[in-house]
């Protein structure tokens, strides 16, 4: 009779969680169901209006991710990609990436990728500026309604935040240790999920706060180098020579080493050359005394 009581408890603290969860659940349903109609604010009414005249919803504007990408061709890639990042600042702007895929090389078109991130009020006005830099070549803008998205994240996030001042209230009130521990579980559970949507719903916001351009600058393909004056060219063509030269002479230096390191193998063979040779020298001197004095 004793345990009845707290098993009394129990049921009641397990009924309410599961309460809890449905009505979490119910309302998160309805909110999906009714985002669209939740973005249209109601005006107030004014005291005297007639209650038989319907009051006109004023129409919310959409939240929208916006994202551009332009390239334009300039004389100077230097030059212009200063003159961007000194705009994207002046505009409270960052440069989220920078490329440079220039190679010095002649015949081939240079150029560099910028990546800036800029207020999405102002998206307008910059890309404007930045087409009267150069000639455009290509120019793009995107964008992406999220309204329905924010809506449903906000009231995710706001019925979630009621449930976990509910569980509070219940950790308050329970008084055996499983019941305790089973509402701990549950409300740690709710802010997990209270963080999670916290972290989409700020990210989505920034989105629509900050707009994207991915800029490309190039400039025209060079067919004809440009003429150095005589003194450079004296210069390089000495510095040529003297890399020759030093190149050369590394050269001869290997050549000797390898040589010395491989005498064994080619001075035998050039000994036996020269003994031979000797020999063949001397048999005629020897044979030639012989025939002296066979003829005597």
């Amino acid at each position: 009779m004793k345990g009845q009581p707290s098993s009394n408890r129990s049921l009641k603290v397990l009924s309410m969680l599961t309460a809890i969860a449905l009505a979490s659940c119910a309302s998160s349903l309805s909110n999906k169901a009714s985002a669209p109609a939740n973005l249209a604010a109601l005006p107030e009414q004014a005291p005297n209006a007639d209650s038989a005249t319907p009051a006109k919803a004023a129409i919310p504007r959409p939240q929208l991710i916006k994202s551009a990408d332009i390239s334009i061709q300039v004389k100077s890639i230097e030059e212009t990609t200063k003159a961007v990042s000194d705009l994207v600042k002046q505009q409270q702007g960052d440069i989220l990436e920078l490329q440079d895929f220039r190679t010095g090389s002649y015949g081939i078109a240079q150029s560099v990728s910028l990546k800036v991130r800029i207020p999405q009020e102002r998206l307008d006005s910059v890309l404007e500026t930045i087409a009267q830099l150069g000639i455009v070549k290509g120019r793009s803008l995107k964008a992406e309604d999220v309204s329905n998205q924010l809506v449903d994240l906000q009231a995710r996030l706001k019925n979630l935040r009621q449930t976990e001042l509910q569980l509070q209230e219940i950790l308050k009130q329970t008084g055996s240790v499983g019941d305790v521990l089973k509402v701990t579980q549950e409300l740690s559970r709710v802010r997990e999920m209270i963080e999670q949507i916290d972290a989409q719903l700020t990210n989505l916001k920034n989105q629509v706060a900050y707009s994207t351009i991915q800029v490309t600058l190039s400039s025209a393909i060079a067919t004809i180098p440009p003429q150095s004056d005589l003194g450079t060219q004296i210069q390089n063509t000495w510095n040529s020579a003297t890399s020759s030269l030093v190149g050369v002479s590394i050269g001869l230096l290997k050549l000797a080493i390898w040589l010395l390191v491989y005498c064994p193998y080619w001075l035998i063979p050039l000994a036996i050359y020269l003994f031979l040779r000797r020999r063949r020298r001397q048999l005629p001197q020897i044979q030639k005394p012989d025939s002296e004095a066979n003829s005597d």
